[in-house]
């Protein structure tokens, strides 16, 4: 007579999603995405939140503590679960930065930038509506200063086995009215970042939603088009 030994069902590690807020708003516009991405209808991912001081940190000196954490939670074999980037905003110029320190080009990632100023933002973002408000830090004077030819020049091209996507808005909400755009604008903006400062060099697919700067993270066609980019 013999016996056979249960066998434990086997665990596939769900990837890490590393979220990266924007510079005002204290991280809170990517809390329903993070919320979604962890529930099965998101894709149950493993959620990891870098949180940087906006308020007396350069762009230099936050790349710099991001960096830290890429190295921890980088793949080194096929073994371990793969890291994916969602950020929003500012964000997007903080994970740029640290790129430009750490040897990722052969890592297959996946990374979605939400509204990302990557060549600048609109001379008028200072405040924003439903309470999000961008009270003066060193991170936003210093994006004020910086160009889309300087910006492009510093931070370059991703990684080249990163596969991209970015989402940018089209809404300019109150209370900045003197940038509110036309329906047909041929010019649109989320009322911090213009559309057309969302691109960076290199390939990556490229959307945009009905949404203001801070509204977007909660639009029902955003959540859709980061969970399924990163399914």
């Amino acid at each position: 007579m013999c016996s056979v030994a249960a066998t434990p069902a086997l665990h596939v590690a769900r990837p890490i999603v590393l979220t990266i807020p924007d510079l005002c708003g204290r991280g809170l516009q990517l809390l329903p995405a993070e919320a979604f991405l962890r529930s099965p209808a998101g894709g149950a991912f493993t959620i990891e939140r870098f949180q940087y001081d906006a308020s007396s940190k350069t762009l230099h000196e936050s790349g710099a503590e991001l960096l830290e954490v890429l190295h921890r939670i980088k793949p080194h074999s096929a073994v371990g679960p793969p890291c994916y980037m969602l950020t929003h905003g500012y964000g997007a110029l903080v994970l740029r930065e640290a790129f430009r320190a750490i040897d990722w080009a052969h890592v297959r990632t996946r990374l979605v930038m939400v509204a990302p100023p990557n060549r600048g933002c609109l001379p008028s973002w200072a405040a924003a509506p439903l309470g999000f408000r961008c009270t003066p830090s060193v991170a936003l004077d210093e994006l004020h200063t910086l160009a889309d030819f300087d910006l492009d020049m510093r931070l370059g091209k991703l990684p080249r086995l990163t596969r991209s996507l970015i989402v940018a808005g089209t809404i300019a909400l109150p209370p900045k009215p003197w940038v509110r755009q036309p329906l047909h604008s041929t010019n649109p903006s989320d009322g911090a970042v213009a559309v057309a400062a969302t691109h960076l060099p290199g390939e990556y697919t490229h959307m945009t939603v009905a949404a203001s700067h801070n509204l977007i993270m909660l639009h029902p066609a955003t959540l859709r088009l980061v969970r399924d980019f990163m399914a």
